[in-house]
């Protein structure tokens, strides 16, 4: 494949969690499919749901249903596993906080080089 270079960065960054960085890995990269975010809520006896191209979009989804339409229960799920708003919070923290590391240490590769 001319003009791709894979680079090995496995020994130099440490592993974490597939989760996380699924969740706010860019589009193409490294997914056959896309990945779409589900959003659930229920009062009394209704479930609204809605559905999300990014973790940012459902999240904000989340967020507006529960301080604008003060709807509980609140989840979401990326088809994997179901979260609740301040567990989706700490990983979509969590995962930007790997990818700054990421892109720090191949800039700073970059740079040595």
């Amino acid at each position: 494949m001319a003009g791709f270079e894979q680079k090995d960065l496995s020994s130099t960054r440490q592993a974490a969690p597939c989760e996380i960085l699924r969740l706010v890995q860019p589009r193409g990269v490294g997914h056959a499919l896309p990945m779409f975010f589900h959003v659930h809520a229920h009062v009394d006896d209704h479930m609204f749901e809605a559905t999300a191209k990014t973790a940012r979009d459902a999240f904000a989804k989340a967020i507006e249903w529960h301080v604008v339409g003060r709807l509980t229960d609140i989840s979401i799920s990326d088809g994997n596993r179901s979260y609740s708003i301040a567990e989706f919070a700490s990983v979509m923290a969590l995962a930007e906080i790997a990818n700054t590391k990421t892109s720090a240490e191949q800039n700073g590769t970059e740079a040595d080089t």
